[in-house]
C-alpha cells in the first residue's frame, strides 16, 4: 500500500511538473508606417539643421499643428510653424541634432500607431554673441495619410536656451 501511495505521488507530481502552458508565438507588429514616417521626421530635422525652409514645407500637412516649447504659447498652424522655425534658423547657425534615439508612438493599447517620438540634443550657436548652446529635447510627431506631418510637440527648455545664447560675460 505505501508503495502505491508513493507511486502515485510520484505519478502526479511528474504529470504536474511535465506540463507547460501553451507557448503563444509574439504578435507580429507592423512598423510599416513608422519606418515611413520615421524618414519623414528625420528628413524635417536634417532640412532645420541645413536652415532650408523650403524643404520642410512639402513634409507639413496643411492642417499641420505645433505646439512649441515655450511655456504658455499657444498651438500654431502652418504659418505660425514656419515662422516659429525661420526664427530659430535667423538666431543660430551650425543647428545639429545628436546623440539622438528614435522611437514608434503608440495608441493607448500599446500598439505602434504610426507616430514617431525622438530624443537628443540639440547645439547651435548664437548669431548675436557666437554662444554655443546645448539643450537635451524630446519631440512627437502625428502623420497623416500621406505621411506628411500633422502635429509636432517640441519639449525642451527653450528659455534657457535664449538665456543661454544671449549670455554675456
Amino acid at each position: 500500500m505505501k508503495t502505491l501511495k508513493t507511486l502515485s505521488l510520484i505519478l502526479i507530481a511528474a504529470v504536474l511538473f511535465s506540463c507547460e502552458p501553451a507557448v503563444q508565438p509574439e504578435p507580429k507588429i507592423d512598423l510599416t508606417s513608422y519606418n515611413l514616417n520615421l524618414a519623414t521626421a528625420q528628413k524635417f530635422f536634417a532640412s532645420f539643421s541645413t536652415e532650408d525652409i523650403e524643404s520642410q514645407k512639402p513634409l507639413l500637412c496643411p492642417g499641420v499643428t505645433h505646439y512649441a516649447p515655450f511655456l504658455g504659447s499657444e498651438p500654431a498652424k502652418m504659418e505660425g510653424m514656419i515662422a516659429n522655425s525661420k526664427i530659430w534658423m535667423d538666431n543660430f547657425d551650425d543647428i545639429s541634432y545628436s546623440d539622438s534615439k528614435w522611437f514608434p508612438g503608440t495608441d493607448s493599447s500599446g500598439k505602434p500607431d504610426g507616430s514617431v517620438m525622438t530624443s537628443g540634443n540639440w547645439t547651435a550657436k548664437s548669431v548675436a554673441t557666437g554662444n554655443v548652446v546645448k539643450v537635451n529635447a524630446f519631440h512627437t510627431f502625428v502623420f497623416n495619410d500621406k505621411n506628411q506631418i500633422h502635429e509636432v510637440r517640441d519639449y525642451f527648455d527653450a528659455t534657457g536656451v535664449m538665456a543661454a545664447a544671449m549670455k554675456v560675460n
